[in-house]
């Protein structure tokens, strides 16, 4: 007599066979009609390209000995394309993007977590004839209206006067949204009722958090634009960062020439379109340097607006120099679900499912900048939209931070007190002529 194996037993034998048992031919043919599996594109992808193409990974590097802290920030602008302001909401979104990169560094440094998960069950079920109810409630009114008080007689005269100027509809609503609630849940049989909270923070004080890379990322067709940057911080970046603070300015000297600052600027319209944030470079003298990009639409061709964009250009690549030197960072996340699986009497099954997630970054930075100038302002079409935008990219280097700081002593000075010799309007003659000293650059 053949002996039968349960099912079951049959289903746990097929899952220990190995894979490599059946052919790939056998399995390409269980998952025909499936879904194509691919990875897709994600926002910021090409700074996570530019990573693997330099060998590196986010987090913690290590190289030649160094170790080093790579970040990529992603963010997006929601702005129309077509609108006056898309240029000012891809620069929000590159100042975003830069932010989330400190971010990641907070949140290496240390972040604390707080979690709170609840799961409840709860089975209703009823079965047979409910019966009539015979104990009642002792009825505790007066057992006739004579017997009321005159406060309690004139409550329920007020009452029966409410009652005739209410309408019935509004009376029968009474209570019917509790009755509803009744009714449904008398359909239940099961219910599993799942929470999860959870709360995280983190803060950093980030010194000397570089931009290595910037790219933007545009769809017309489908009007999204996503940005991306990738930080670098490492303990020399700190304290260079450290030196232009406190005007230690000979940490930054003595390097290998670099070249003029003007040469590293993107001669390409597009790539210069597209490059934002504050980088540090050698100049032709052996000095670190920062050159910070920014830009703003113009609301109109005309000079005024021409004016205010390079305004706010200026003044946003300047913060970008001081956010370089020391910034704090403040993070506080929180994600709240609810999942609510229902089972009603009929076998139906029902599932809701609730989540609220918050992010909330705080960034803030102070300080003087000194010797910081304007290398190059540009105006062109954006790339993008066709409209007008205004640029600036703002130098800075230890030589004319000094040149700064020296010039503003010699200002500080109070000029000497000489003899006044006074003047009487007929000593006063009309001149009108020109004068060229000449270009001699020695006494620059």
């Amino acid at each position: 007599m053949k002996k039968l194996i349960p099912l079951n037993i049959c289903s746990i034998i097929l899952l220990l066979i190995p894979l490599s048992a059946f052919s790939m031919a056998e399995i390409e043919s269980a998952l025909e009609g499936g879904i194509d599996l691919e990875f897709e594109s994600i926002d910021g992808q090409a700074c996570y390209d530019y990573l693997d193409s330099k060998g590196y990974t986010e987090g913690f590097n290590e190289r030649s000995g160094k170790q080093f802290f790579i970040a990529v920030g992603v963010d997006s602008s929601g702005a129309d394309m077509s609108g006056l302001s898309y240029a000012d909401s891809v620069q929000n979104a590159f100042i975003r993007s830069q932010i989330n990169a400190k971010t990641s560094l907070a949140e290496f440094l240390s972040k604390q977590i707080s979690s709170e998960i609840e799961n409840e069950f709860n089975q209703s079920f009823r079965e047979g004839k409910e019966p009539a109810q015979i104990i009642q409630a002792r009825n505790l009114e007066a057992e006739n209206y004579e017997e009321l008080s005159t406060f309690q007689k004139m409550k329920l005269v007020m009452h029966q006067k409410l009652d005739d100027e209410i309408r019935q509809e509004n009376k029968d609503k009474v209570g019917q949204k509790a009755r509803d609630l009744e009714k449904q849940l008398e359909d239940v049989l099961n219910q599993n009722v799942f929470r999860d909270s959870i709360q995280a923070s983190a803060n950093a004080n980030i010194r000397g958090m570089k931009a290595l890379y910037s790219n933007l990322s545009a769809e017309p067709g489908a009007n999204r634009t996503s940005v991306c940057s990738v930080a670098i911080w490492s303990e020399n970046i700190s304290r260079y960062a450290d030196a232009m603070a406190t005007g230690n300015f000979q940490v930054l000297k003595r390097f290998k020439n670099g070249k003029p600052l003007k040469e590293y600027i993107p001669q390409d319209p597009v790539t210069l379109a597209v490059t934002f944030g504050a980088f540090m470079v050698k100049n032709d003298l052996g000095e670190l340097s920062v050159l910070s990009y920014s830009q703003a639409g113009m609301k109109t061709g005309s000079s005024l607006s021409e004016k205010a964009a390079f305004s706010a250009a200026k003044l946003k690549a300047e913060r970008a120099i001081i956010q370089l030197r020391d910034e704090a960072i403040e993070l506080e996340e929180s994600i709240n679900s609810l999942e609510v699986t229902t089972e009603g009497n009929d076998g139906l099954m029902e599932y809701y499912l609730e989540e609220n997630i918050r992010k909330r970054q705080v960034a803030s930075a102070q300080g003087s900048l000194q010797g910081a100038t304007v290398l190059k302002r540009w105006k062109q079409r954006h790339p993008v939209t066709g409209r007008l935008v205004a640029g600036v990219v703002v130098a800075w280097s230890p030589s004319s931070a000094e040149f700064s700081r020296d010039t503003q002593q010699v200002l500080n000075r109070k000029a000497s007190q000489g003899s006044r010799q006074s003047i009487s309007p007929a000593d006063l003659k009309k001149v009108q002529e020109g004068s060229d000293m000449g270009d001699d650059e020695d006494i620059f």
